[in-house]
Order: C-alpha cells, then sequence, then structure tokens
C-alpha cells in the first residue's frame, strides 16, 4: 500500500483576510475616540471641576455663563440614581459606550456578507445609543431650555457612528477570494471586552464618586464636630457620674481649679500616652483652669479580673501602677509625677511577659528607673508589694467596671464623660466658658 505525498495548500483552500471598508473601519474609531473625550469632558463637569480644555472652553463657556454646560450638566436631569445616596454622572455611560464602540471597529470592524448577522450586535448598541441621544437632546430642549454645546457635539459624533454603523453593512456581495469576517470566537471575545470596559467605566465613577462624596461629608461632619456650640451641647447631654476623689488626691494643674479631669489610663496604652500629652497642652493654656487626677485601668490579668485580658494585653501594666504609686507613697508628689513621666517615656522597655523570671525582670526595671529619680530602692520594692499600693490600684479597676469602662483612655470633665478629649477645640470650646459644678465626691485618703 502506497501513501500519497502531502499536496502543498493552495490559495484556493485558504482565502486571503481582507478587512472590508478599511477608511470606515478607521474613520469609526476615530469618531469613537472623540466622543469618548468629550464624555469625559462632561463627566469632569459634572463632578465639579472646571473644562480645562482651552477649545472646550471656548465652546462650551466657562463657569461664569449661566446658561452654558455648567447649568446643564449639573442638573437633576445629568445624573443617573439622583435619589440614591451615589448618584452617577450620566456621561459616565456615554465613557463606556465609546469605549465599547470604538473596541468593536479596532477588533471587529465591517463584516464580510458571509457574516453579516454578527453585525447586529454592533447595530443594536448603537441603535441604543442614538435614542438615548434623542431622549437626551429633548430634555435639553423641553425640560431644561438650555443648551450645551458639548453635549450636542457629543450626540452629533454619535449620530455620526450610527451613519457609519449603517454603511459597515455589506450591502453588496463579498469578493469569493476573501476570507468570511469576523470567526465568531472574535466576536465573543470583542463583546465580552466591550461589556467589561463598558462596566468598567461605570464601576470607576461609582468608586470615585462615594469616595468624593464621603470626603465632603465627613468635611461636613468634623465642621460640625469643632462647632463650639455643638461641643457644648453634646456635652451637657451627657450624663453626670458619681466620680469620688481621695483626700490626699494628686493633681496635675491647679489643685484649686474650677474644672476637675479625671482619666483612666494605663502605662503600656499609647493612646493613653497620647491623652497625657493632649492633657498637658490644654494645662498650658489654662494653667488656673483645670486640674487633673488620674485612676488607673491597667489592661493587665494580673489585676484586671476582665477575661478579655487573660489571653494577652499589657502584661507589664499593673506593675507600672503600683510602681508610680509606691514612688509616690515613698518620695512625694514631685517623685511621682517625674515617674508618670518617665513611665510612659518608656512604655516600650517594659518586660513583657509577668510568669516567672520575669517577674523579677520587671521588678528590676522599676527600681532601676525609680532609682533614677533618687528614689531609696529598698523602700521602693516594699511599697511596690505593700497591700495598701494593691489594693490602690483594685479600687481604680473596680470604679471603672462600675462606670461601664471597656477601653482606655476615658476621661471624665467634671463628672461628665468628655468624648472629645483628643481635639483642641473640644477643650478651647468648654473651657473657654465656665463649666464648673460640683467636682465629686470624696473618698478616704489613699495611702
Amino acid at each position: 500500500m502506497s501513501i500519497e505525498p502531502e499536496r502543498p495548500e493552495t490559495a484556493a483552500c485558504y482565502p486571503p483576510l481582507v478587512q472590508p471598508k478599511p477608511v470606515l473601519r478607521w474613520a469609526a474609531v476615530l469618531l469613537a475616540a472623540a466622543g469618548w473625550y468629550l464624555s469625559f469632558q462632561s463627566l469632569r463637569v459634572s463632578a465639579g471641576a472646571e473644562i480645562s480644555d482651552p477649545v472646550m472652553r471656548m465652546v462650551c463657556g466657562g463657569p461664569e455663563d449661566p446658561g452654558g454646560c455648567g447649568s446643564v450638566l449639573t442638573s437633576p436631569q445629568a445624573y443617573w440614581g439622583r435619589q440614591t445616596p451615589v448618584p452617577i454622572p450620566v456621561s459616565t455611560f456615554g465613557l463606556g459606550y465609546f469605549a465599547f464602540v470604538g473596541l468593536w471597529y479596532v477588533l471587529v470592524g465591517p463584516p464580510t456578507r458571509e457574516r453579516r448577522l454578527w453585525h447586529v450586535v454592533l447595530a443594536a448598541v448603537v441603535f441604543l445609543g442614538v435614542l438615548q441621544s434623542l431622549a437626551y437632546i429633548r430634555i435639553m430642549a423641553v425640560d431644561l431650555r438650555q443648551w450645551c454645546e458639548v453635549c450636542l457635539l457629543t450626540h452629533a459624533v454619535n449620530g455620526a457612528l450610527a451613519v457609519l454603523t449603517v454603511l459597515a453593512w455589506p450591502w453588496r456581495r463579498t469578493p469569493t477570494a476573501w476570507r468570511p469576517h469576523p470567526p465568531a470566537r472574535l466576536v465573543l471575545a470583542t463583546t465580552l471586552a466591550g461589556a467589561l470596559a463598558f462596566f468598567g467605566h461605570v464601576a470607576v465613577v461609582y468608586v470615585y464618586t462615594a469616595g468624593a462624596i464621603l470626603q465632603r461629608r465627613t468635611a461636613a461632619y468634623a465642621e460640625v464636630l469643632e462647632d463650639p456650640v455643638f461641643i457644648r451641647w453634646h456635652f451637657e447631654r451627657q450624663p453626670t457620674v458619681d466620680l469620688p476623689l481621695y483626700e490626699d488626691e494628686w493633681f496635675a494643674g491647679s489643685p484649686t481649679a474650677a474644672n476637675t479631669v479625671v482619666i483612666f489610663s494605663d502605662f503600656q496604652c499609647t493612646h493613653c500616652r497620647g491623652a497625657e500629652q493632649m492633657i498637658a497642652e490644654v494645662l498650658a493654656r489654662y494653667p488656673d483652669r483645670l486640674r487633673v487626677a488620674h485612676r488607673y485601668y491597667p489592661q493587665d490579668a494580673e489585676c484586671n479580673p476582665d477575661p478579655r485580658y487573660r489571653a494577652g494585653g499589657h502584661a507589664a501594666a499593673c506593675r507600672a501602677a503600683r510602681a508610680a504609686l509606691a514612688v509616690r507613697a515613698v518620695a512625694g508628689d514631685a517623685a511621682y509625677g517625674q515617674m508618670r513621666k518617665l513611665l510612659y517615656e518608656r512604655q516600650h522597655e517594659f518586660p513583657s511577659k509577668p510568669l516567672g523570671k520575669q517577674d523579677q525582670a520587671q521588678q528590676q526595671c522599676f527600681e532601676v528607673w525609680a532609682a533614677e529619680l533618687g528614689v531609696d530602692v529598698a523602700a521602693f520594692a516594699a511599697a511596690m508589694d505593700s497591700p495598701a499600693v494593691h489594693a490602690r490600684v483594685q479600687a481604680d479597676i473596680a470604679l471603672a467596671e462600675q462606670l461601664g469602662v471597656t477601653a482606655i483612655p476615658v476621661v471624665y470633665l467634671n463628672r461628665k464623660r468628655l468624648l472629645g478629649w483628643s481635639q483642641s477645640e473640644t477643650w478651647n470650646a468648654l473651657l473657654q466658658q465656665s463649666t464648673d459644678q460640683p467636682a465629686s465626691t470624696v473618698a478616704p485618703a489613699r495611702p
């Protein structure tokens, strides 16, 4: 049995791939690009920006023109879903539409006669685009009674695309020497790419619009929060709580000041360090109007029974609180203030685990720091482990739980919780006018 050798393929079996009507095809691409650019300029105006292109400004007029494009492109009819939280400028859909049509003409173009039915996909999209153009022209003529030159130019480009799409239909028979065009796979891939381009434009504009709206509302909300009238109104609505002071209370600031701050904090809490810094700045501005008392709420399972701290937390916070109180018991108020400042400055140097030998490491660490302040180390060590110091920390924790403290720092001003303590405007609004009222009841003296 003999096998015939393979014969070379002939040109008749594989006709050449020839793109029909190339001039029409690339003219449509240029029109689609022009429509996309005009839609982009309209979108910028609807989003609140001015037309930056000098030619567009010459055609459309500037923002000072009351009857120009700005009036039309910022009217309610220029937004889709204007009753929703995020209205989208209708120019967004023009961007996606022209991107779809442009991709089609770049990748597919006019068909041959054998594949003319694929052209119906493009024709349907363009037909819907023409209907939208007519609808928007009617809105300008009837509802708004104003004309937007850029909008009209965009609709004219769309009309020209519609004409080219009709001309792209293969009215005459295709020469038999041409390969049928387009392939089904190319049409499906182009349709998918065009759909992705359309919805991609919409998604990008939606995210940008939502971000801009959120930014404006955040700015408006921040302006309200910084309004002195609102700050005082909000503060007065807070309930007054029973917040006792000790007979020998140590105050930062003037002990006789009319306004009393009580702050619950933790020496290992970075936000608490920020609160201390903020209050120090406030004390510098109002040295005679404010006194500050401190309460300890260590987020540490060693002394805090809250179950949230059993698996972690600030592992040296309990000992740090006792170290500060021990310095006061041994060396007095001045050393106590210095120790508090030192503990916040070195909070990242605390030994991390209160287990086994780590307890000894913490003790030695705090003893070294106390010695830097001239405190007798032996007396300091004895005071740290004394029942009185332990009881003082536990009393502060119990008071915090009674008040519902779950996160620190928590600041009270004249027995009312102060929620905006991190903003200078809050302190200015409340301390520039008197907020004086009975500061607190008096508890038994502490050690």
